[in-house]
């Protein structure tokens, strides 16, 4: 009789142990399996943006990522015109577009290429130099467009064409002309060295038509580039001696610079009403931006391929973490406005 017990109690512990082996390999074949079912897809987070929130972007990019090791975001930095046109004339497809002017949204995108557009921040622009730079220790905040008139001193400017740092700059110094009451200010910094720029004044403002083919004077004393931040690299190469910038691009490479007043800046609306007409002369790309105070907007095109995340880390950007990152990078967040359908996660 304890032979037979003792045979039994074997078979069972043999039983046991199976079943414990058995769940065992189940839990491995879970632990295993498990992260590999609910492990997200990689997801390429395109997005277009203006050249001066490309440092601000490369930082929220790293912050991002690592918060979400699946998202990869792939950056175009260009002008902000440049940007919206890779859409509208270029049949590209980016998840999220920012520009430096939400205009450009409205003219170039809405309603065919998108269906809204946010506000988000501001800048204003000021006149950079270095220590390099001609008259570097005389220049100041009421002898600054008298600097830039004189002999071999050399500034620059974006293309109006293809960046909005470009048009505000063009239309800042026409400004300049009426608000210190001298004509020269404009002609000899802008006339002199575009030769087909016309001007027109009405009952309802001054409109500055900046040529689709400028007869620009090359190797004179202004230089244009495509975008305001590549006028950086002359700068600090002693090639030019000064250059229009927004301030956060001045602050975040350690540049010098001049405040303009806050109506030349346009850290508040022009004390006339201006406008600048782009590609002035072609038919299909020409458009009439108002210049006011500078805001940035952006959107998502309707050609978006990851909608929920673009929505996410635009939330997280807006409302979130990211936007201390905005902040330290000079912007300056203001109250959002929402044109048209905002999706209304990103309405707070």
């Amino acid at each position: 009789m304890p032979k037979q017990v003792n045979v039994e109690v074997k078979s069972m512990n043999k039983r046991k142990l199976a079943v414990i082996i058995v769940i065992l390999i189940i839990a491995a074949a879970v632990f295993l399996i498990y992260p590999m079912l609910t492990k997200k897809e990689n997801v390429e987070l395109k997005i277009f943006h203006a050249g001066s929130l490309a440092l601000m972007l490369k930082e929220a990019e790293e912050e991002y990522e690592g918060l979400n090791p699946y998202i990869d975001i792939v950056r175009e930095a260009s002008g902000s015109v440049k940007a919206v046109r890779k859409i509208s004339d270029l049949g590209k497809s980016c998840d999220i577009v920012m520009v430096a002017d939400y205009k450009v949204i409205d003219s170039y995108l809405i309603p065919q290429y998108a269906d809204w557009n946010l506000i988000f921040c501001s800048n204003e622009v000021v006149l950079c130099y270095t220590d390099k730079s001609k008259f570097a220790a005389e220049i100041n905040e009421n002898n600054w467009y008298e600097i830039l008139q004189k002999p071999d001193v050399k500034y620059g400017f974006s293309n109006p064409n293809l960046d909005p740092c470009g048009y505000r700059s063009f239309a800042i110094l026409y400004l300049a002309s009426l608000y210190y009451g001298q004509e020269n200010i404009w002609t000899d910094l802008v006339i002199k060295y575009i030769k087909n720029v016309e001007v027109v004044t009405n009952q309802s403002g001054h409109y500055l038509y900046f040529p689709a083919q400028p007869d620009y004077v090359a190797g004179g004393k202004l230089m244009i580039r495509d975008k305001s931040v590549d006028l950086v690299q002359l700068l600090e190469a002693g090639v030019l001696d000064y250059a229009f910038e927004y301030r956060n691009v001045a602050e975040e490479h350690g540049l010098k610079y001049i405040m303009l007043p806050s109506v030349l800046s346009l850290k508040e609306d022009p004390y006339v009403k201006t406008n600048v007409i782009l590609y002035a002369g072609d038919k299909e790309k020409q458009r009439v931006i108002s210049i006011s105070k500078i805001r940035y907007g952006l959107s998502m095109p309707k050609t978006c391929a990851n909608y929920d995340e673009a929505v996410k880390f635009l939330k997280w950007l807006l409302y979130g973490d990211g936007k201390k990152i905005i902040e330290k990078h000079g912007f300056t967040l203001v109250q959002f406005e929402f044109i048209g359908p905002v999706p209304s996660e990103l309405r707070g």
